[in-house]
């Protein structure tokens, strides 16, 4: 696994790029955490853009966290996407929400560029991540693009990702996108 300098090219894809996130990002990342029906089944972001900020800042002294904005060809964000909780060969993938409006192929190619950032550019081995199963939509949406359910709560799905599943399923994935 690689650390994080804040440094890396953006991942370019056939309809959206995978950038990291930049200070300039916060407003656009507190209006989608803080839009009531996609964050439904997020933690609680207080609407506070000096706050964002200040959280932005911090992320750029980590260097085992990743926080990426999905944008368009034209360079307008159309999403946000994360890699934390790194443990070992094994990450959260998370924070993942696109804006009314994304096509179903920027939403799925926004997905598969960061997973390979994870798999292929950083090296990691297994994304291991919880949805809510009150969110039917992105619970459907991870299982068709290969995730396990591993164990689960009362509220909560824990999925399971592996590098060798993402590899077998990606030329299915990539063909979906025409």
């Amino acid at each position: 696994m690689i650390k994080n300098t804040h440094d890396f090219k953006p991942l370019e894809g056939k309809y959206v790029n995978l950038r990291e996130v930049e200070l300039d990002d916060a407003a656009f990342i507190l209006a989608l955490r803080c839009d009531e029906k996609k964050s439904r089944f997020l933690h609680k972001t207080e609407n506070n853009l000096e706050k964002q900020i200040e959280y932005l800042k911090h992320y750029k002294t980590l260097d085992n966290e990743w926080y990426f904005i999905i944008e368009n060809k034209q360079h307008e964000p159309l999403g946000t996407s994360r890699i934390y909780d790194v443990r070992g060969s094994q990450y959260t993938g998370g924070s993942w929400l696109m804006k009314d409006g994304a096509l179903p192929e920027e939403t799925l190619e926004g997905v598969l560029l960061g997973r390979q950032m994870a798999f292929e550019t950083i090296c990691f081995e297994k994304d291991c991540y919880d949805v809510r199963k009150a969110n039917k939509k992105v619970v459907r949406f991870h299982k068709m693009c290969g995730a396990k359910i591993v164990e689960e709560n009362d509220i909560d799905y824990f999925f399971e990702m592996t590098r060798d599943v993402f590899e077998k399923v990606k030329p299915r994935l990539y063909a979906m996108l025409g």
